[in-house]
């Protein structure tokens, strides 16, 4: 599938690039599909290529020696997948489709020469790493601190900043626009599924969270305040 001037403009670390830059892209790229619920590649699996999410969403995942599996990431359209320089070209996750969706390829060696001509795209991709690895601080800060219904309030609170919409059912609620279920939650944070299901509860309780029809309402303001007190 071809490449359009729409499609580079989707994705983050290309904006601003050359106009050279953007159709060798063009030229050397192709889109294949993901489906739901499938593997991109395996944890410690040499890949080829340099990933980008052009539509839907994908979850990157740790499994750890007992087969338990964590999402590191919740990934969106725009954002670049894997790092551009990777040790051996080997992958250190597992990437699997939250949704059927869209990814733009290129091969390493072809981005580590686009990259090599282009400074603004070797810059953006260092600063889409460099907001990547402070989002793992972050996580590791929040994991050593605070309690297990701190965590879900501040998870909650980010997925509805970054797929969040404004929704009738409930006044001053926002609408988390994702299927994502009490077991999946889990494992963004870490925990068995019956204690984030009692967290839900705390959060529910506290007026912090509706759930109607699988679906998570997270009320902003008592959320932020909620885990930074």
């Amino acid at each position: 599938m071809k490449i359009s001037d729409d499609d580079i403009k989707t994705i983050e670390v290309f904006n601003g690039i050359n106009s050279s830059t953007i159709e060798d892209i063009k030229k050397s790229a192709d889109i294949i599909q993901l489906k739901k619920n499938r593997a991109l590649y395996s944890d410690r699996q040499v890949i080829d290529y340099v990933y980008f999410l052009l539509s839907g969403n994908i979850s990157l995942i740790k499994s750890n020696e007992n087969g338990e599996s964590r999402v590191i990431f919740l990934l969106s359209s725009g954002s670049m997948i894997n790092q551009p320089l990777m040790r051996k070209n080997t992958s250190g996750l597992e990437c699997w489709g939250f949704e059927d969706s869209k990814i733009i390829r290129i091969t390493f060696d072809k981005f580590d020469q686009l990259m090599s001509k282009d400074y603004t795209l070797a810059r953006n991709c260092m600063l889409f790493m460099e907001r990547r690895i402070r989002r793992l601080y972050r996580q590791l800060k929040n994991s050593v601190t605070l309690s297990i219904e701190k965590r879900l309030s501040a998870k909650l609170y980010r997925l509805a900043l970054e797929h969040g919409i404004k929704d009738n059912s409930f006044e001053n609620y926002t609408l988390i626009n994702l299927n994502i279920s009490v077991t999946y939650m889990a494992k963004m944070l870490g925990y068995q599924r019956e204690t984030v299901s009692r967290a839900i509860k705390i959060l529910m309780k506290n007026e912090i969270l509706k759930m109607e029809e699988r679906k998570f309402y997270v009320n902003m303001k008592l959320a932020n305040q909620f885990f930074k007190k």
